[in-house]
């Protein structure tokens, strides 16, 4: 009898995305949660690193993990790692799988200084897949009317990569997703060179 914890299925939409992705590819789970999605890219042959900043989730997927590999490897591929100490990882990677974002978001606007260190994690022609709670017509009537009460969601948007600052990025249109009983915006961006001017 397994005493893993029980995970979510991977999200579809992101296993479709990364279907055509050699197997060689480094990855990074930021934001890992209980380990659904560090464990399908293991699964996959990926090479993979995961990071949470919530101690409870960093147990969870690294007693996942450790049924793929051993106990080493998995003590030192998903690491509990704030926001900040994102800093701390000196790997750069050919994707951020940014899925459980929220785990890194006390407020909506912390969505920013979390993509600006996904960005610089990134590899040179990076990808970015990004995955947000999606704001309902109600939430986002509620967001601008600026009743506090509304929990942190966000609307198609609020992830135009104009709006972050961050110009290395080149977006495909965000989509509303339901997986898991949960309706989610995923994003795609892709770290590129700003072309010269003059």
């Amino acid at each position: 009898m397994s005493t893993t914890p029980e995970t979510a299925a991977p999200s579809d939409q992101l296993l479709r995305t990364l279907a055509s992705v050699p197997v060689s590819t480094p990855m990074l789970n930021l934001g890992c949660g209980s380990g659904r999605h560090a464990e399908a890219l293991l699964r996959l042959g990926f090479p993979m690193h995961a990071c949470d900043p919530r101690e409870a989730s960093v147990d969870d997927a690294r007693a996942v993990v450790r049924e793929l590999v051993d106990d080493e490897t998995a003590q030192s591929c998903v690491q509990q790692l704030s926001l900040g100490a994102l800093d701390d990882l000196e790997a750069t990677f050919d994707w951020v799988i940014a899925d459980r974002t929220e785990a890194y978001l006390d407020e909506s606007a912390d969505l920013t200084p979390l993509l600006r260190k996904a960005h610089r994690l990134l590899s040179p022609g990076g990808w970015l897949y990004l995955t947000v709670p999606a704001a309902s017509e109600e939430e986002a009537q509620e967001e601008a009317q600026g009743l506090d009460e509304v929990a942190i969601c966000f609307a198609p948007e609020d992830l135009d990569p104009t709006e972050f600052d961050i110009s290395f990025m080149e977006v495909q249109s965000p989509e509303r997703v339901e997986e898991n009983g949960e309706v989610r915006l995923h994003a795609l961006y892709r770290r590129v060179k700003r072309p010269a001017l003059g």
